[in-house]
């Protein structure tokens, strides 16, 4: 989906544009977070953050307005200033995290998004999700944690293997059980 790798069948639409014909546009309406994001050290946070700004032309209010949003959000805008060689795990995926969200996606890929972030600034980023699907915006992110997809997804698809075991809605997968307990029966099939 988010250009990494070739897939072998089927369609991805993205605001029913196809990647396959059109893979630029489908890239400006989505973000991506992969598990281990690679970001440049050498930079400081806010020049990282212009810089992404820049490749999706986010005008000067629109970032500045956002950057307060989400980096008082997230509270590493006072870190903004420094090296990111200088950053914790958590606050370089803070970082990426507002990157991601400065353009406004219709679309966010994220892999592990919670991993590296403290109790708060994960219950921020679950609020921000939610946010963004009540404007309408669709989420597909990866865990491990299956308590978190419990409480924060309406359609799940359980992977075994790197083969599609069950998808569908929360209760069409769950049905009466725990999503762990459905997980658990499921991979020992």
């Amino acid at each position: 989906m988010a250009g990494s790798l070739k897939f072998d069948s089927g369609e991805i639409h993205v605001n029913g544009t196809s990647i396959v014909d059109d893979p630029v546009a489908c890239k400006k309406q989505m973000a991506f977070i992969p598990d281990n994001p690679d970001i440049y050290e050498f930079m400081t946070g806010i020049q990282y953050l212009n810089f992404i700004g820049d490749i999706y032309a986010v005008g000067e209010s629109e970032r500045v307005e956002r950057l307060r949003r989400y980096g008082d959000a997230f509270e590493i805008t006072s870190v903004f200033g420094d090296l990111i060689g200088s950053y914790s795990h958590g606050m370089k995926q803070k970082l990426v995290l507002i990157a991601a969200l400065l353009h406004e996606p219709k679309l966010l890929v994220l892999d592990e998004p919670f991993v590296g972030l403290d109790p708060k600034a994960a219950h921020t980023l679950k609020q921000i999700m939610r946010e963004l699907c009540d404007k309408g915006a669709s989420i597909f992110f990866s865990t491990h944690v299956l308590d978190v997809a419990e409480k924060l997804c309406n359609k799940i698809a359980i992977i075994r293997d790197g083969k599609l075991v069950v998808s569908g809605t929360m209760e069409e997968v769950k049905g009466d059980h725990s999503l762990e307990e459905e997980f658990m029966e499921l991979i020992e099939r």
